[in-house]
Formats: C-alpha cells, sequence, structure tokens
C-alpha cells in the first residue's frame, strides 16, 4: 500500500479554504470518497484545473481497520463510518437493521467495504443507454473500468482461472484475487455445475453468468486494501499538484445560488457551497462547477436543502424552492441477501482464500419450466418504480440477464469442522425506497426507507434463490462434506417458509443506487447524460446515487467505472 507522508495532515488544514471563499475554483468537489478523489485525480492533470475537495471526514492514516483486510467490518460503528439509521423494514416483520456503514474519511466507502472489486454484465450497462442515457453502455464503462485498474494476475499456483484481456493493467487501482484457492473450492465449483449451472474462466469481461473467483480491490504483494485515496492520489500529500486541494472534517450543508440568475439563462447557477467547518462554524467557498460525490444518501439531502427536489415538500420545510425534481431522493435501491449455514464433516485448510460468487439467471434459479409465477408478478407495474424503469427489468429477464448471486465463504475454526455459508443475493429488486430531509438542519440525518419486499416479486424470487442454493449443497461432490444444515434448520424448504425466514433475517448488501437517477426527467431521472442536474447549469452529480441499474456485482467497481467515464466526459479525454 502507498504509504502517505505525515506531512499531509499539515498541508490539507482548514485554512487552505481561505483563498476559495474570495475566489472561485473551478471545480469543487463534495465528498472525497469513491468516484470523488478519481475525479480530482482526473481534473488536476491539466495544471491549469483547480480543485477543491471538501470531505466530512479525515484521512484514515495509520488506520489498520482500512489498511488490513482482514479486519473487514472493524471500521463499521467508529468515527470513519457515517453510521447512517434506516427506517424500520415495513414488510419485513418490522424488523430495525443496524446502521448501515458508509466511509466518512477520504476514500470514502472504499476505505471500509468488504473489498469485493467485480463488474457487472453487458446486459445491465447497455441498458444505462436505452433508458435514454446516450454514451452510457457497456463498452463506455468497460472502457473506463479498464483505465483505472491495475490487475495483478494470480501466480501459477494460486489455482484460480482469469482472462487477462478482460482487466486493465496500467490504471491506479490495484486489484488481485487475494490468496490461493483452497481444493474446497473446485468442489463447490462442480458442484454447481453438477446441478445445473456454469463455470466461469472470469466474469469481469461482460458476460457475468457463472461460478468464478472474483477480484478484490487489494495489493498482493501485501495484501492490503487498495481504496481511491491510495490507489488514485499518488502525489499525496498533494505537494506535487498546487492545483488540488483538500479540506477535511468539514461538512458541506447546501449549495449557494447566484442571485437572479434565472432570469437571463432559465438553469440556476451555483455559485458554490455553505459547510460546517472543523471547529463548527459556518463557512463558504466559490466555484465555478459544484460536483456532488456525496453518495446515494448523502447527495439527495445536499440538492433538497438546497431547493432541488419535490416543491411541495421542501415548502412544507420552508425551503423555498429553486428547480422542481421529483426524483430527488426517490428511487432507493439495495440488493438484499440472507446467510444460509451448513457444518461440514472436516476441517478444510482456507488461508486468506478468494471468494468464489456464483451467478445466474432466473430460468436456472427456477428452471425452465416453472417460471408462470414470476413472469405473472413481473408482468404487474411496482408501486413506485416508472415505466421506463419497469420495462427496463422485463427487458433483462427477456435478455436472460443474471438476477441471482451466491456469496459463498469458507469457514476453518481452529477447532472443530468448518462450516460452508451461501448468501443468495437478490441483484434486480424492483422495490424502490428513498432518503429524504427531515428538515432544513443541514446537519441532521435524512429519513431512509428501504422498502425491502414491497413488491411481492422481490420475495419470491429471494425465497427461489435459497431453494437453489439448498439444490445445489445438496448435489454431489458438495453433499459428499454435508452434516447438517445450521440455519435455516432442517425441514425449511418450502417456498412459503423460506419467505419467513428470509422476512425475518434478510440484510442489506450496502449496494445501495439510484436517489440521484442517471434518466431523462419525465422518467424521475435527476441527471442527464453528461451528470448534470436539471435545471442547473453547473452542478453535477457523480457517485453511486446516479447509477440507474443495480449491476449483477458488488457497487465498487461500477463506481469507479462511472467516476472514469466521467472525468472523460469534463476533460474530453
Amino acid at each position: 500500500m502507498l504509504s502517505l507522508s505525515p506531512s499531509f495532515a499539515r498541508l490539507v488544514v482548514v485554512a487552505a479554504l481561505a483563498r476559495y471563499a474570495a475566489a472561485a475554483t473551478d471545480y469543487l468537489i463534495v465528498g472525497g470518497g469513491t468516484a470523488g478523489l478519481v475525479l480530482a485525480e482526473r481534473l488536476t492533470e491539466d495544471p491549469n484545473v483547480n480543485v477543491l475537495v471538501i470531505e466530512a471526514g479525515g484521512d484514515g492514516l495509520g488506520n489498520i481497520d482500512i489498511s488490513d483486510i482482514s479486519r473487514v467490518g472493524a471500521a463499521w460503528g467508529t468515527d470513519i463510518d457515517w453510521q447512517f439509521p434506516t427506517e424500520p423494514l415495513t414488510y419485513a416483520n418490522n424488523r430495525q437493521l443496524t446502521p448501515s456503514p458508509r466511509g466518512k474519511v477520504l476514500g470514502g466507502s472504499s476505505s471500509i467495504n468488504g473489498d469485493v472489486y467485480e463488474r457487472g454484465d453487458a446486459i445491465e450497462y447497455d441498458q444505462w443507454e436505452t433508458l435514454g442515457n446516450t454514451g452510457w453502455n457497456f463498452n463506455s464503462l468497460i472502457s473506463a473500468a479498464k483505465k483505472g485498474e491495475q490487475f495483478y494476475a494470480p501466480g501459477a499456483n494460486d489455482n484460480i482461472d482469469y482472462v487477462l484481456g478482460d482487466h486493465g493493467t496500467t490504471g491506479h487501482l490495484p486489484t488481485s484475487y487475494g490468496g490461493v484457492a483452497p481444493d474446497f473450492h473446485d468442489t463447490v465449483i462442480e458442484g454447481v455445475v453438477n446441478a445445473g449451472g456454469v463455470k466461469s474462466m472470469d466474469q469481469a469481461g461482460g458476460d457475468v453468468t457463472g461460478i468464478a473467483h472474483v477480484t478484490n480491490a487489494r495489493l498482493p504483494s501485501n495484501n492490503t486494501r487498495s481504496t481511491s485515496a491510495t490507489g488514485y492520489c499518488k502525489d499525496f500529500p498533494f505537494s506535487q499538484r498546487p492545483n488540488l486541494q483538500v479540506t477535511l472534517h468539514s461538512t458541506v450543508t447546501k449549495l449557494l445560488w447566484t442571485p437572479s440568475s434565472r432570469v437571463s439563462s432559465g438553469q440556476a447557477v451555483a455559485s458554490g457551497v455553505e459547510y460546517v467547518d472543523a471547529n463548527g462554524a459556518t463557512q463558504t467557498a466559490n466555484a465555478t462547477n459544484v460536483i456532488l460525490s456525496g453518495g446515494t444518501w448523502g447527495t439527495p439531502p445536499i440538492l433538497e436543502r438546497s431547493g432541488i427536489g419535490n416543491a411541495t415538500f421542501l415548502e412544507s420545510l420552508g425551503i423555498q424552492s429553486i428547480v422542481d425534481l421529483p426524483g430527488v431522493g426517490e428511487n432507493l435501491n439495495e440488493q438484499t441477501l440472507v446467510a444460509m449455514q451448513w457444518k461440514l464433516n472436516s476441517s478444510l485448510p482456507c488461508p486468506g482464500s478468494p471468494f468464489l460468487l456464483n451467478v445466474e439467471p432466473l430460468e436456472t434459479t427456477f428452471g425452465a419450466g416453472n417460471l408462470a409465477e414470476v413472469e405473472s408478478l413481473l408482468n404487474a407495474q411496482p408501486e413506485g418504480l416508472s415505466t421506463a424503469l419497469w420495462d427496463m427489468h422485463k427487458r433483462l429477464y427477456e435478455k436472460s440477464a443474471p438476477w441471482i448471486e451466491g456469496y459463498i465463504y469458507l469457514a476453518s475454526p481452529a477447532d472443530g469442522p468448518s462450516t460452508l455459508t451461501w448468501y443468495p443475493v437478490n441483484l434486480h429488486p424492483l422495490s424502490r425506497g428513498s432518503v429524504h430531509i427531515r428538515s432544513s438542519d443541514g446537519l441532521e440525518y435524512p429519513k431512509i426507507i428501504y422498502n425491502f419486499f414491497q413488491n411481492p416479486v422481490d420475495l419470491y424470487i429471494m425465497a427461489a434463490g435459497a431453494q437453489r442454493v439448498q439444490q445445489i449443497v445438496s448435489t454431489p461432490p458438495i453433499s459428499d462434506y454435508i452434516v447438517a444444515p445450521v440455519s435455516p434448520a432442517a425441514g425449511v424448504t418450502s417456498i412459503e417458509d423460506l419467505s419467513e425466514y428470509i422476512k425475518e433475517q434478510a440484510g442489506y448488501t450496502n449496494h445501495i443506487i439510484g436517489t440521484a437517477l442517471l434518466a431523462p426527467r419525465e422518467d424521475g431521472g435527476v441527471v442527464d447524460p453528461n451528470l448534470k442536474v436539471y435545471g442547473t447549469s453547473n452542478v453535477y452529480v457523480v457517485d453511486a446515487s446516479v447509477i440507474p441499474l443495480q449491476p449483477s456485482a458488488h457497487t465498487q467497481a461500477t463506481v469507479y467505472a462511472l467516476a472514469e467515464h466521467a472525468a472523460t466526459l469534463f476533460t474530453g479525454k
């Protein structure tokens, strides 16, 4: 991992903003997270472009909960985690989930997430353009992804298949498989194939279907996490790049507007932002362009407090409407998972092993002759889902796109037999939630509603996915190792019983998207194909909130690709 100079903390003090209070910087990026630091790096490659990044968290230097990949999850609930609370799950027994972890530190969630780096399927990325987003498709996104990736191939004895041409090798972000695959992974792969699945050589090239090992954002030489901070900001502490300034521990609360800007242009023109600094004082910074990279839960509240959102809702909170944009904060989409576990008959070695993912279309999950019920459910327009997004999901089904992921984990305690945990994941839920401010208070956490299983098809698909996992695990040679199920209990095998288990046990994947949708305005969109917020002339959003469709993957790699492509739009190269 890149060693960051201790002088970094001295050079990114809040005082660095003084010059921006009077003079406007070219680009002000709100949030030094996964996307924000990619943009900061790419924009400032031009020495004539000045960029200011305002980050709510700290630098994360020396924090082993970031760098040490064996401590994944240790940062959750600490001061580098936003710890966003969410509302009870209305359609899942009114359960209250623990706060969802989101990175509050340079690197954002790339600094605290599960470290998986995998791209979605070409079918899914092409749907972005079909939705009306010219230039956003598989070819543009895979090109952007490869530009940013520095792939380290596994060793000859690591027991991992891969296709080198599916990866980028000269980019900023180190990726690798993170270890040697244990022999038991061959058993799992054979079992999936015997149960009607397929083996994939590499899921990174646009065809995600099949079972394969998955890459991680990880530097293999010392097995440490790669983040947007360590990967992209090679010039930390920025002493060699004077056109890039970063301030920490400062929370942007809203945009500021140029008075009477609409009179001549018809578009709202931002003059900068208001923020609360490390001492709790309210400050302002001027900018020619503002890029919001606050994330799926952080960006919509800034827009709403700035007067961009549903005008009726904002005016009920005493906020003057600047742009009536009802899509802001809507379309929250999150993949759901549930843990299924089995006790094995022996202790199997798994030293630092990479992850296995099995990804399947619905016809494999259900069986080609058992699709009538899911087709019936898909043909009923879901509540809260626009016709355009509904049609997009139907096209996914018609094209046999990947829909169910199996996240496979082998654990071997020091004493006793190993356990096999298999998490079925609904990759394309139709249920939609929301994130909205509670008041005009810039530091108050928003109201977040998941709405898991609001649409019956989501629960039905999850239950069928669980049945499919039970089928695979009962297939040789995997079944040769199984002693008994741990959870759910033996006998919980019907769609009805598994549905009840899922409602009681399902959780989030931390793959939240969609609350500042990249889509036509009439379809609930918030940003246009240039990522500019509708009704404004110089406000942009570049983060996971614009993603219109869940990839059949963990979100991180798609956000990196999104940011790289956005940088191309801004720079023209």
